[in-house]
């Protein structure tokens, strides 16, 4: 979608966007706050009056690279509103875009000076669908709406963008042309780059590094097939799941890691290239208490107020549906002054649970479990085909994790109750309980499907597809429910009982 120039070229290149796009129609007069701007080959000098300080910055570096144009009259009219012709110019050209469509404006643009840069912008998804539609040229940009562009434009989190554009925006007006160059200073940093080197290595803890690079990776980079490949560590260390982009941050990453020791000397070697060393940390995750949740199901509970965050609250690729519960970290990883301690990916993960008087049993954590429904209780489950014993203490324990209250006394969970189960398509299902679990109770359990022509299909839950007591379940191993064929719905398991006879028929 972009490509990533150097540094210098790419700085030069956003200057010149500012520039080229300051003689816009529809604007006859200068506003009250100007920044002037007189220029030689050797010297710049940059006037400002009532501008905000961070813009001043921005300014006064887009300037100093010889390039940074003003109107007319040489005013950079800071405080006078963004318009969308000139969003999509500065937008396209600071990040790179290629051209789009040639025809998506109205014959009514045609000819004018900006088609082509809102053509791109359309076709990069920075304008919505009907952009081309109802495209006004003059008319101001509000800050949301440029936030969720800039967002679009560098696969980002809008939480992110809003979060750069703070310091001198009250976040809901209409965004200024002082903002909007503060903006893409930090937005020509943030362009993922398949050339990002890494910068520095911190482990945050016994089972996570954070991870600076030079720029965001692409996202082909970050996920977990590639990182596997490319992220490579000594002693016995391995990465545990993706490297996530933190919330708000340009650069830094949160990256869970096999088990760490403390003041252990590390090597990361980064694309078989880059090596970077770093010491261990040995301090564990700290949990609240542990908890019984189903017959075979245990979790453990992490507090905020103790200064523990799961790391699903404070990443980008979470932010959008993490809503006012997403937060942006301070430097140092603090939190309204407070350091906070961050869980990783637990994926594939295991701790120990030990009955009293018994043998400690292995148990694994359920994926997709850390944080849901607000709380931060990542659950773990018995070996297939056990239970917890009601009125059996047991105790968990694990290398990675501490619990204050570690023991809890086994209870006679009744399992979950199907209610009903309905078609979605010939791969999908939907089953409805009885009530609300209220968690992600659902997560890597199972139904069979035994259909009225003798055949057997299985179906697993998609996690994070609950909606109250509906849960999607997708038929497993390349299989389709038949039309016309009557299919009977049992859980796989003691999770579940049926409410009665549980059937559907295919359409």
């Amino acid at each position: 979608m972009m490509k990533r120039e150097p540094r210098k070229i790419a700085v030069w290149t956003l200057a010149a966007a500012l520039g080229a796009a300051a003689i816009v129609p529809g604007y006859a007069s200068a506003a009250s706050e100007t920044v002037a701007v007189s220029a030689t080959k050797a010297n710049f000098a940059l006037a400002i009056v009532k501008v905000d300080p961070a813009v001043e910055q921005a300014m006064k570096q887009l300037a100093s690279q010889g390039v940074l144009q003003g109107y007319e009259n040489g005013t950079m009219r800071p405080n006078q509103p963004l318009t969308q012709a000139e969003a999509a110019k500065l937008l396209v050209l600071a990040l790179d875009l290629t051209e789009g469509r040639q025809d998506a404006l109205g014959a009514e643009h045609q000819g004018k000076w900006y088609v082509s840069y809102v053509n791109a912008a359309i076709a990069h998804g920075l304008f919505d669908a009907s952009a081309a539609a109802k495209f006004q040229p003059n008319k101001p940009v509000t800050e949301p709406e440029l936030a969720a562009m800039v967002a679009k434009g560098l696969e980002r989190d809008t939480l992110s963008v809003r979060h750069w554009l703070s310091g001198v925006a009250d976040g809901n007006g209409n965004a200024t042309r002082g903002e909007t160059a503060r903006l893409l200073v930090t937005v020509e940093q943030s362009v993922r780059s398949a050339d990002a080197k890494i910068v520095s290595v911190k482990a945050l803890d016994g089972i996570a590094l954070e991870v600076t690079m030079s720029g965001p990776m692409t996202l082909a980079d970050e996920t977990i097939e590639k990182s596997a490949e490319t992220f490579k560590f000594d002693g016995g260390v391995t990465i545990v799941n993706q490297p996530r982009l933190k919330t708000g941050s340009v650069n830094s990453y949160i990256v869970p890691v096999t088990k760490l020791e403390e003041s252990k000397s590390y090597t990361l070697t980064y694309k078989g290239e880059q090596a970077v060393s770093f010491k261990g940390n040995g301090e564990l995750i700290r949990f609240n208490s542990a908890s019984q949740v189903t017959n075979d199901t245990f979790e453990v509970e992490a507090l905020l107020s103790e200064g523990v965050v799961d790391y699903g609250y404070v990443i980008s690729a979470y932010a959008g549906g993490r809503g006012a519960d997403a937060l942006v970290l301070e430097e140092g990883n603090k939190y309204q002054g407070k350091p906070l301690l961050i869980i990783s990916s637990l994926r594939n993960r295991t701790a120990v649970l030990t009955p009293e008087g018994g043998q400690p049993i292995n148990v694994s954590y359920v994926g997709y479990t850390q944080s849901t429904d607000g709380k931060q209780e990542p659950k773990f489950r018995l070996p297939a085909g056990t239970k917890l014993e009601a009125g059996v203490k047991y105790t968990v324990t694990a290398n990675w994790f501490q619990v204050a209250n570690a023991s809890f006394v086994a209870k006679d969970i009744a399992p979950l109750t199907i209610a009903s189960a309905q078609q979605t398509d010939a791969k999908t299902l939907t089953v409805t309980l009885s009530q609300d679990p209220a968690d992600e109770l659902f997560a890597f359990r199972s139904v069979m499907l035994k259909g009225s022509d003798g055949s057997a299909l299985t179906a697993q839950y998609r996690v994070q597809t609950r909606k109250g007591a509906v849960g999607i379940f997708d038929v497993m191993n390349g299989g389709e429910l038949k039309a016309g064929v009557t299919y009977s719905v049992t859980p796989v398991g003691t999770w579940a009982v049926n409410a009665g006879e549980v059937t559907l028929v295919a359409r």
